[in-house]
This record gives structure tokens, sequence and C-alpha cells, in this order.
């Protein structure tokens, strides 16, 4: 009897990166055909893969806090006795933490995708098998506010968790009311937070899932975004693929430019417009073209994402707290093979293994202080 190969995936969080990696689990799927895959994740972010005909078990992990590389670490060393005991045959961890930091390019996509060991063949869009009464949710929610009677319907993403952006509810609200002065656009304010405004045509979408959301998209003609979980939803197959304008903090530790990500992946860009400079009214005035003529916005508007290496430091910083020597060659290595030898990435390297013994120190004493003051 044909006993078929079991397989753990282990991509705790976030909803963004979990996105990512569902590739990963169709790839797995490709490349060990009847295998039984489980995909370990963390409890807030399960609901991103449910449904997902790639994965055959889920394993909710909550032991694991956000970015705590101790925990992570410890949970490692439990999945690889579940390996030796023959509870799994095999294991591949994609979880953007510890030594797969390394993997970080620029891309987090990237970084994702290369922590799995063999070549992606298959598509890299993320896969979002809805259910039919999240589509039916969308549906209503787009009666409810009559969106029908719209010619713009702009899907706001303006709290985003993803720290690419941090802009305030007044400002999305202000920007929102701008556009909301002309009566035929409707903008809905997708978070977590609660809108309520007197404007008819400034919408609060917090009352959808992340799920519902993406079933949304269908009802919507744009999408003004930060890079974050919505973003990336709004790319999956369960998605309309909308054109976006996209705010961007070009000196965010964590880049990561959706036109990057999509010319790493030979995605078509046209539909992209990126701001860095997070002025009202830029935004508005950018908006508004795009709504007319996007083409022309973009030659208008759009701005170049400028590569930096800071992220670089961190991650020295992060594998030498673990002696991880080799993953930081691992770093030097994809890195000069994407942007060739740069001599402001060998910096960014050099400078990370100078500060790394102060900052070590420095946040050694901190959390002793905090121990004391809490104990």
């Amino acid at each position: 009897m044909y006993n078929p190969q079991k397989i753990l995936l282990v991509h705790l969080y976030s909803n963004g990166d979990c996105l990512y990696a569902t590739t990963v689990a169709r790839q797995i799927k490709h490349d060990y055909p009847y295998c039984h895959l489980t995909w370990a994740i963390a409890s807030f972010c399960k609901a991103i893969i449910n449904n997902n005909p790639f994965v055959d078990a889920v394993m909710e992990i909550d032991s694991v806090k956000k970015n705590d590389v101790a925990a992570f670490r410890r949970f490692k060393k439990k999945i690889k006795q579940l390996k030796e005991n023959r509870e799994f045959d095999k294991i591949f961890i994609t979880h953007n933490m510890d030594t797969n930091q390394a993997f970080y390019d620029g891309s987090i996509r990237s970084g994702i995708l290369r922590a799995y060991p063999n070549v992606i063949t298959v598509s890299v869009q993320p896969v979002l098998n809805l259910y039919e009464q999240e589509i039916k949710k969308a549906s209503e929610f787009a009666a409810e506010h009559q969106l029908q009677n719209y010619k713009q319907i702009i899907l706001f993403e303006f709290a985003p968790q993803s720290k690419q952006l941090h802009i305030t509810k007044n400002f999305a609200i202000s920007i929102s009311e701008k556009l909301a002065n002309n009566a035929d656009v409707a903008i809905i304010l997708s978070s977590a937070n609660t809108i309520n405004h007197h404007f008819i045509n400034i919408i609060d979408g917090s009352l959808l899932t992340l799920r519902e959301t993406a079933a949304l998209t269908h009802y919507c003609t744009m999408l003004l975004g930060c890079s974050s979980g919505i973003t990336w939803i709004s790319t999956s197959d369960a998605a309309k693929q909308l054109p976006m304008v996209q705010l961007i903090n070009p000196d965010t530790a964590w880049l990561n430019p959706v036109s990057r990500d999509f010319k790493r992946f030979g995605l078509d860009t046209s539909g992209i417009i990126e701001l860095t400079d997070i002025n009202e009214t830029e935004i508005v005035n950018c908006i508004n073209a795009a709504m007319v003529n996007f083409r022309s916005a973009k030659e208008k508007y759009n701005k170049q994402i400028p590569v930096h290496f800071k992220t670089t430091r961190k991650i020295v910083y992060n594998l030498l707290c673990y002696l991880e020597f080799a993953a930081i060659l691992t770093h030097i290595k994809i890195n000069r093979q994407v942007y060739g030898n740069k001599i402001s990435f060998y910096q960014e390297v050099v400078v990370g293994f100078i500060t790394a013994p102060f900052k070590l120190i420095k946040n050694i004493f901190i959390k002793n202080i905090l121990k004391k003051k809490i104990t």
C-alpha cells in the first residue's frame, strides 16, 4: 500500500507573507504528488489559508510571537524532533525569521520563495480560495452601499500592518473627503478601524474580513494601498487585479515596493503608480488624474523606488547574535547575484559587524532594566 509523504510547511505570519508562501504550498504539491501537506501557521493568520486546495491540514502555532527569534529557534528544534520521530518526512521552513532573513534581497516574496530549496516552476500568484459565503458577504456590502451608482470606487488600505508606511486615521479621512467631493467617487476605508463618516460615499470597510475584501475588489475600480495585506490580497487569484496607487516610505527597513516585486517576477507593472512623497495634495491630485487617464498619471506622478541596503545592517546584527556566519555569507552572495558588487551594500555589511557589539550591549541593558521594573 502506498504511503504518501508527510510534509510540513512552516510559515507563521503575516498575512501578506503567508499569501506569498501559498506559491510554495502549490509547488510542494507539484514536486511531491499525493503528499499530505500540513501548514504550521499562527492562529491570527490561519484564515488566509482557509479552503486552500494545496493544504491538507493546519498546525496552529501560538508559541512564537512576532520577531521573537529565540522562541522561533526553540520551535524549530521541536519540529526537527517531529521529523526524527517520523511524524513528517520533510520539513520546509520559509518563514522570514532567523537564518531565512539571509534570503532577503529587497523583495519579501523572492526571499520567501528562495527559502524553498527547489526551483519554483508554478505560478507565483497568491492562492486564495474563497467560500461562497464570503463572496456573498461582499456582494451584500456592495448592494447595501449602492456601489453600482458610482463611476469610481477606490479601495483605500490606510492602516498597514507591514510597517511600510505610517499614516494617521485623520490623514486618511482628509484624503478621502477631498476625493469624495466628487459625487461619482466612493472611497472604502479598509482596515481594522471603524470609520463612521457623514459623507455617504466614504464607506467603512472594517466590517469585512481580509478574505471578504478580496471578493470586494470585484466591485472596485482602483486600489490606494501601502504594500500590506490588502494590497497583496488584491493580487491573489480570488481578486480583481486593480490599477493601484501605492504610498511607499523608501526609507523603511523591510522595503517591499510592488513595482520591484512585479519586475522581479516578470509581472506587468503598467497598472502601478508609486508615490514616495506622502503629501496630501500630491496624493489627491495623482488619484484624480489616474481616474481620468491612468497612463498619463503614471508618467507624471510615479516615483522610482531607490535601492538601499539599510536592511542588511539589521540582518547582519540579527545573524551575529546567533553566530550564523554561514547565513551572512549567503546574504552577501545572494545580493551580489542580484545587484552586482555594490559598494553601498558592502558598507552596510561592515557597519553591521562594527555596530553589532554595541547594539547587543544596549539591548541587553534595556532588557535587564525592563525586567527589574516589571519585578
